[in-house]
């Protein structure tokens, strides 16, 4: 009797301790399967732009990017794009006043017109993502990738680069690229799902 009552009590404690553990251990299975999916998500994602590398370094250096879906990374990849091109802008602005050279004034002067209009395309993008309308995405970002090769023109014969503007605009242009295939992407997947939704209505 006290044999059966020691081996239930064992057997008990066993329980309650598996069910401690065992929750945790499931979440932390789930957090490692969740965190390798996205990074394979990121991975496809990049490898359809013009650099895979400078998109990975360009994304993974937002800390939304770990936990981010497909959405969540076209909005990371709008916010980047935005960012640089204000400074960009910015720092165009601050050449034109400060340079003596009228040759370059112009240079810098036209950048920035089409920096400025950059900005105004990625402000309606803002507002289309907002409007899931995807298609209209690719189609602003389209404008402002013309505009970019315009400045690039511009700055091409441009030996006083000392703000790296000429990199610089050619990492702008690779975030423009980012925001377009990710546009793109879900633009087919709510496609994809709406089709699914009509079919379960019928």
């Amino acid at each position: 009797m006290a044999s059966t009552f020691a081996t239930l009590s064992m057997l008990l404690c066993l329980s309650l301790l598996f069910m401690s553990i065992d929750p945790s251990f499931a979440g932390h299975h789930h957090k490692k399967h969740h965190d390798k999916h996205n990074k394979s998500r990121l991975k496809k994602m990049c490898s359809k732009t013009s650099d895979s590398k400078l998109c990975l370094d360009f994304m993974k250096s937002d800390s939304r990017t770990s936990g981010a879906d497909n959405r969540g990374l076209l909005e990371i990849a709008i916010d980047l794009a935005y960012s640089k091109a204000t400074d960009i802008h910015k720092d165009l602005n601050s050449l034109y006043d400060s340079s003596g050279d009228y040759k370059l004034k112009d240079q810098y002067n036209s950048c920035s017109k089409n920096y400025h209009d950059t900005i105004r395309n990625l402000d309606l993008v803002k507002k289309l993502f907002n409007d899931r309308d995807y298609k209209r995405i690719e189609v602003q970002i389209s404008d402002s990738v013309e505009e970019i090769r315009d400045c690039k023109n511009q700055l091409k014969n441009n030996e006083n680069d000392s703000h790296d503007l000429k990199k610089r605009t050619k990492e702008f242009e690779l975030l423009c690229d980012v925001v377009k295939v990710s546009a793109k992407y879900l633009e087919g997947k709510d496609r994809d799902d709406k089709d699914r939704d009509d079919e379960d209505d019928d």
